[in-house]
């Protein structure tokens, strides 16, 4: 089973307030001690897809209480949201698989009588073709034009009330594009996947792992 992490972090000198406040969201939820720094709630509504979720959302962080909604989804990728001052004040989204995804769908292109993707792994001659287009991709303007979308709501300013200036400025280290899109020709690995690691290292959020509101509510169970 594929990872999948959601929820709602804050510091946890909050915690009064936040378990006040809870009960206004009209909804099931959960809440959690992740560590010494930091409290978390799991929504019924994960992907805080209501209006509701989103405005009871606001509205406690317009309390003082700066809230970080993040997720971690294996199979798609991981970001954040987070609210501050009643506000929406910074966000990001890093896709896991974009590099592979343009890159079967440049191979398809290029080769249609390719019926589909699963015939690569099958065919080495087709393997080498393929990972010489993978390389291109992730060299490419438009790879780093779409992982530029993702960050374009990024601010190293804005996490200045959940973390000290050294983490701020480590995490605007990190959304640096140059870093995300570098690729390793000897491991053919990719910062978009290492980034969610270290994100959670900069923050103190280790702890949030394979955790969401779903899960809980089954008892811990898959």
């Amino acid at each position: 089973m594929s990872e999948f992490t959601t929820g709602v972090l804050y510091p946890r000198k909050h915690e009064a307030k936040v378990l006040g406040s809870l009960p206004k969201s009209r909804q099931p939820y959960f809440h959690k001690n992740v560590n010494d720094d930091w409290n978390a709630f799991f929504l019924q509504d994960e992907w805080l897809e209501r209006a509701k979720t989103l405005r009871f959302l606001l509205e406690l962080s317009g309390q003082n209480v700066p809230l970080l909604w993040f997720h971690d989804a294996e199979e798609n990728g991981w970001g954040f949201r987070l609210f501050d001052g009643a506000c929406e004040v910074s966000s990001a989204s890093i896709p896991y698989n974009l590099d592979i995804e343009m890159a079967e769908e440049e191979f398809l292109r290029r080769h249609p009588h390719v019926e589909s993707v699963e015939e690569i792994a099958e065919n080495e001659a087709l393997r080498v073709v393929y990972e010489e287009i993978l390389e291109q991709v992730v060299r490419s303007e438009r790879f780093r034009q779409e992982i530029a979308k993702g960050i374009a709501r990024f601010r190293p300013q804005a996490f200045n009330r959940l973390v000290s200036n050294k983490q701020a400025a480590q995490l605007r280290s990190l959304f640096d594009l140059h870093l995300l899109t570098d690729f390793d020709e000897d491991s053919g690995s990719s910062m978009l996947y290492d980034s969610v690691e270290l994100f959670k290292e900069i923050l103190g959020i280790e702890e949030m792992i394979w955790v969401n509101y779903s899960y809980l509510e089954s008892g811990g169970r898959d």
